[in-house]
Protein backbone atom coordinates (compact mmCIF):
# COMPACT_ATOMS: atom_id res chain seq x y z
CA UNK A 1 0.00 0.00 0.00
CA UNK A 2 1.45 3.46 -0.91
CA UNK A 3 2.96 5.36 2.03
CA UNK A 4 0.98 8.55 1.36
CA UNK A 5 -2.23 6.88 2.49
CA UNK A 6 -0.88 6.66 6.05
CA UNK A 7 -0.86 10.46 6.25
CA UNK A 8 -4.64 10.26 6.52
CA UNK A 9 -6.47 9.55 9.78
CA UNK A 10 -8.08 6.12 10.12
CA UNK A 11 -11.52 7.45 9.24
CA UNK A 12 -10.05 9.14 6.15
CA UNK A 13 -8.52 5.85 4.99
CA UNK A 14 -11.85 4.08 5.48
CA UNK A 15 -13.80 6.73 3.57
CA UNK A 16 -11.25 6.83 0.74
CA UNK A 17 -11.19 3.07 0.21
CA UNK A 18 -14.90 2.49 0.78
CA UNK A 19 -15.96 5.25 -1.60
CA UNK A 20 -13.31 4.33 -4.17
CA UNK A 21 -14.18 0.63 -4.23
CA UNK A 22 -17.93 1.36 -4.26
CA UNK A 23 -17.64 3.83 -7.15
CA UNK A 24 -15.60 1.39 -9.23
CA UNK A 25 -17.87 -1.59 -8.51
CA UNK A 26 -21.09 0.35 -9.20
CA UNK A 27 -20.28 2.69 -12.05
CA UNK A 28 -17.86 0.57 -14.11
CA UNK A 29 -20.63 -1.90 -15.07
CA UNK A 30 -22.91 1.02 -15.95
CA UNK A 31 -20.31 2.41 -18.35
CA UNK A 32 -19.73 -1.01 -19.90
CA UNK A 33 -23.48 -1.51 -20.40
CA UNK A 34 -23.46 1.51 -22.73
CA UNK A 35 -21.51 -0.59 -25.21
CA UNK A 36 -23.75 -2.63 -27.48
CA UNK A 37 -21.55 -5.73 -27.26
CA UNK A 38 -21.85 -5.89 -23.45
CA UNK A 39 -25.60 -5.53 -22.91
CA UNK A 40 -26.60 -8.24 -20.37
CA UNK A 41 -28.65 -11.17 -21.63
CA UNK A 42 -30.53 -13.93 -19.85
CA UNK A 43 -27.53 -16.21 -20.30
CA UNK A 44 -25.13 -13.65 -18.82
CA UNK A 45 -27.44 -13.09 -15.84
CA UNK A 46 -27.49 -16.83 -15.15
CA UNK A 47 -23.70 -16.94 -15.38
CA UNK A 48 -23.40 -13.93 -13.09
CA UNK A 49 -25.67 -15.53 -10.49
CA UNK A 50 -23.54 -18.67 -10.57
CA UNK A 51 -20.24 -16.77 -10.19
CA UNK A 52 -21.17 -13.94 -7.84
CA UNK A 53 -21.60 -15.86 -4.60
CA UNK A 54 -18.33 -17.93 -4.81
CA UNK A 55 -16.23 -14.90 -5.77
CA UNK A 56 -17.80 -12.64 -3.12
CA UNK A 57 -17.40 -15.32 -0.44
CA UNK A 58 -13.79 -16.04 -1.43
CA UNK A 59 -12.96 -12.33 -1.37
CA UNK A 60 -14.44 -11.90 2.11
CA UNK A 61 -12.69 -15.01 3.45
CA UNK A 62 -9.29 -14.01 2.07
CA UNK A 63 -9.57 -10.45 3.41
CA UNK A 64 -10.67 -11.86 6.80
CA UNK A 65 -7.72 -14.27 6.86
CA UNK A 66 -5.23 -11.53 5.96
CA UNK A 67 -6.78 -9.22 8.55
CA UNK A 68 -6.26 -11.87 11.21
CA UNK A 69 -2.64 -12.26 10.14
CA UNK A 70 -2.06 -8.49 10.22
CA UNK A 71 -3.67 -8.16 13.66
CA UNK A 72 -1.57 -11.03 15.03
CA UNK A 73 1.61 -9.47 13.65
CA UNK A 74 0.64 -6.06 15.08
CA UNK A 75 0.12 -7.50 18.57
CA UNK A 76 3.37 -9.46 18.35
CA UNK A 77 5.39 -6.34 17.52
CA UNK A 78 3.57 -4.40 20.24
CA UNK A 79 4.63 -7.10 22.74
CA UNK A 80 8.23 -6.98 21.46
CA UNK A 81 8.37 -3.24 22.17
CA UNK A 82 6.86 -3.71 25.64
CA UNK A 83 9.28 -6.55 26.47
CA UNK A 84 12.24 -4.46 25.38
CA UNK A 85 11.12 -1.67 27.72
CA UNK A 86 10.88 -4.17 30.56
CA UNK A 87 14.41 -5.45 29.91
CA UNK A 88 15.81 -1.91 29.91
CA UNK A 89 13.99 -1.24 33.17
CA UNK A 90 15.52 -4.35 34.75
CA UNK A 91 18.97 -3.34 33.54
CA UNK A 92 18.60 0.10 35.13
CA UNK A 93 17.50 -1.45 38.42
CA UNK A 94 20.54 -3.75 38.47
CA UNK A 95 22.94 -0.91 37.66
CA UNK A 96 21.52 1.10 40.55
CA UNK A 97 21.96 -1.81 42.92
CA UNK A 98 25.51 -2.38 41.68
CA UNK A 99 26.22 1.02 43.18
CA UNK A 100 29.62 1.93 41.73
CA UNK A 101 30.32 5.30 40.13
CA UNK A 102 30.77 3.66 36.72
CA UNK A 103 27.40 1.90 37.03
CA UNK A 104 25.68 5.17 37.93
CA UNK A 105 27.25 6.84 34.90
CA UNK A 106 25.95 3.97 32.75
CA UNK A 107 22.47 4.70 34.15
CA UNK A 108 22.72 8.30 32.96
CA UNK A 109 23.57 7.07 29.48
CA UNK A 110 20.76 4.53 29.66
CA UNK A 111 18.25 7.32 30.28
CA UNK A 112 19.66 9.22 27.29
CA UNK A 113 19.36 6.01 25.26
CA UNK A 114 15.66 5.63 26.10
CA UNK A 115 15.04 9.27 25.20
CA UNK A 116 16.84 8.74 21.90
CA UNK A 117 14.61 5.76 21.07
CA UNK A 118 11.48 7.78 21.86
CA UNK A 119 12.50 11.03 20.15
CA UNK A 120 14.56 9.79 17.21
CA UNK A 121 14.55 6.06 16.53
CA UNK A 122 10.80 5.57 16.75
CA UNK A 123 10.30 7.81 13.72
CA UNK A 124 12.91 5.84 11.76
CA UNK A 125 10.99 2.62 12.44
CA UNK A 126 8.37 3.85 9.98
CA UNK A 127 11.02 3.35 7.31
CA UNK A 128 12.19 0.00 8.70
CA UNK A 129 15.53 1.15 10.10
CA UNK A 130 17.19 2.14 13.34
CA UNK A 131 18.82 5.44 14.32
CA UNK A 132 22.60 5.74 14.15
CA UNK A 133 22.69 8.10 17.13
CA UNK A 134 20.73 5.61 19.22
CA UNK A 135 23.02 2.79 18.10
CA UNK A 136 26.12 4.70 19.17
CA UNK A 137 24.57 5.44 22.56
CA UNK A 138 23.85 1.76 23.11
CA UNK A 139 27.35 0.77 22.03
CA UNK A 140 28.80 3.20 24.57
CA UNK A 141 26.56 1.76 27.31
CA UNK A 142 27.63 -1.79 26.42
CA UNK A 143 31.30 -0.82 26.63
CA UNK A 144 30.77 0.82 30.01
CA UNK A 145 28.98 -2.25 31.35
CA UNK A 146 31.75 -4.60 30.27
CA UNK A 147 34.24 -2.32 32.06
CA UNK A 148 32.44 -2.58 35.40
CA UNK A 149 34.74 -3.96 38.09
CA UNK A 150 32.89 -5.93 40.78
CA UNK A 151 34.69 -5.57 44.12
CA UNK A 152 32.26 -7.02 46.64
CA UNK A 153 30.39 -10.35 46.69
CA UNK A 154 27.14 -8.43 46.10
CA UNK A 155 28.56 -6.68 43.02
CA UNK A 156 29.98 -9.96 41.77
CA UNK A 157 26.56 -11.64 41.96
CA UNK A 158 24.89 -8.68 40.25
CA UNK A 159 27.48 -8.42 37.47
CA UNK A 160 26.39 -11.64 35.73
CA UNK A 161 22.75 -10.50 35.78
CA UNK A 162 23.73 -7.10 34.38
CA UNK A 163 25.56 -8.73 31.47
CA UNK A 164 22.56 -10.98 30.78
CA UNK A 165 20.08 -8.07 30.84
CA UNK A 166 22.34 -5.99 28.64
CA UNK A 167 22.38 -8.78 26.04
CA UNK A 168 18.61 -9.19 26.27
CA UNK A 169 18.04 -5.45 25.80
CA UNK A 170 20.35 -5.46 22.76
CA UNK A 171 18.47 -8.41 21.27
CA UNK A 172 15.16 -6.64 21.98
CA UNK A 173 16.25 -3.59 20.01
CA UNK A 174 17.48 -5.67 17.08
CA UNK A 175 14.22 -7.64 17.02
CA UNK A 176 12.13 -4.45 17.16
CA UNK A 177 14.01 -2.93 14.22
CA UNK A 178 13.84 -6.18 12.25
CA UNK A 179 10.08 -6.55 12.75
CA UNK A 180 9.42 -2.91 11.85
CA UNK A 181 9.57 -3.92 8.18
CA UNK A 182 7.03 -6.70 8.61
CA UNK A 183 3.89 -6.28 6.51
CA UNK A 184 1.78 -8.25 4.07
CA UNK A 185 3.71 -9.27 0.95
CA UNK A 186 2.79 -7.28 -2.14
CA UNK A 187 1.43 -10.42 -3.80
CA UNK A 188 -1.49 -10.51 -1.35
CA UNK A 189 -2.54 -7.01 -2.43
CA UNK A 190 -2.38 -8.22 -6.05
CA UNK A 191 -4.73 -11.09 -5.11
CA UNK A 192 -7.18 -8.70 -3.41
CA UNK A 193 -7.10 -6.37 -6.44
CA UNK A 194 -7.69 -9.32 -8.78
CA UNK A 195 -10.68 -10.51 -6.75
CA UNK A 196 -12.18 -7.00 -6.74
CA UNK A 197 -11.73 -6.80 -10.50
CA UNK A 198 -13.46 -10.18 -10.79
CA UNK A 199 -16.41 -8.81 -8.80
CA UNK A 200 -16.61 -5.81 -11.12
CA UNK A 201 -16.54 -8.14 -14.13
CA UNK A 202 -19.32 -10.27 -12.65
CA UNK A 203 -21.41 -7.15 -11.95
CA UNK A 204 -21.34 -6.34 -15.66
CA UNK A 205 -23.29 -9.55 -16.33
CA UNK A 206 -26.40 -8.28 -14.51
CA UNK A 207 -29.20 -6.03 -15.66
CA UNK A 208 -29.72 -3.14 -13.27
CA UNK A 209 -32.83 -2.95 -11.08
CA UNK A 210 -33.46 -1.35 -7.72
CA UNK A 211 -33.11 -4.53 -5.66
CA UNK A 212 -29.94 -5.65 -7.42
CA UNK A 213 -28.37 -2.18 -7.30
CA UNK A 214 -28.93 -2.03 -3.54
CA UNK A 215 -27.39 -5.47 -3.02
CA UNK A 216 -24.36 -4.74 -5.20
CA UNK A 217 -23.84 -1.45 -3.35
CA UNK A 218 -23.73 -2.99 0.13
CA UNK A 219 -21.02 -5.51 -0.74
CA UNK A 220 -18.39 -2.96 -1.94
CA UNK A 221 -19.02 -0.85 1.19
CA UNK A 222 -18.44 -3.89 3.41
CA UNK A 223 -15.32 -4.93 1.50
CA UNK A 224 -13.99 -1.35 1.54
CA UNK A 225 -14.38 -1.19 5.33
CA UNK A 226 -12.58 -4.52 5.78
CA UNK A 227 -9.75 -3.54 3.45
CA UNK A 228 -9.35 -0.19 5.25
CA UNK A 229 -8.95 -2.06 8.56
CA UNK A 230 -6.36 -4.28 6.89
CA UNK A 231 -4.45 -1.23 5.62
CA UNK A 232 -4.49 0.44 9.06
CA UNK A 233 -2.89 -2.57 10.78
CA UNK A 234 -0.63 -3.72 7.94
CA UNK A 235 2.34 -1.47 8.75
CA UNK A 236 2.72 -1.43 12.56
CA UNK A 237 4.65 1.83 12.96
CA UNK A 238 2.81 3.95 10.38
CA UNK A 239 -0.34 6.01 10.50
CA UNK A 240 -2.69 7.05 13.27
CA UNK A 241 -2.89 3.46 14.51
CA UNK A 242 0.90 2.98 14.55
CA UNK A 243 2.50 1.51 17.67
CA UNK A 244 3.62 4.25 20.06
CA UNK A 245 6.54 4.12 22.56
CA UNK A 246 4.16 4.27 25.53
CA UNK A 247 5.92 1.47 27.42
CA UNK A 248 9.28 3.23 27.07
CA UNK A 249 7.79 6.55 28.20
CA UNK A 250 6.47 4.90 31.37
CA UNK A 251 9.80 3.19 32.02
CA UNK A 252 11.68 6.46 31.52
CA UNK A 253 9.42 8.14 34.07
CA UNK A 254 10.05 5.34 36.56
CA UNK A 255 13.81 5.42 36.01
CA UNK A 256 14.00 9.16 36.58
CA UNK A 257 12.44 8.78 40.03
CA UNK A 258 14.13 5.51 41.03
CA UNK A 259 16.40 5.76 44.06
CA UNK A 260 16.70 2.12 45.05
Amino acid sequence: MPDFIYRLPNIGIMILLTVGISVICIFTPMLIHNLALFIPTQQSISLGQALFSPIATSTGLIIGFLLNQAQTSYREIENIAANEAGKINNLDRLLLRFGSEDALQARVKLRAYIESIINHEWFELQHGRGCQETHLLWRSISQDIFKLDPLTPKQLSLYGDIIDKQEEAAEGRELRIDRSTKSLPGFFWVVIFTLLCSLVAVNTLFLRNEQLTFGLTILPIALGALISLLVVTDKPFKGQNGIRPDALIKILSAIKTRTE
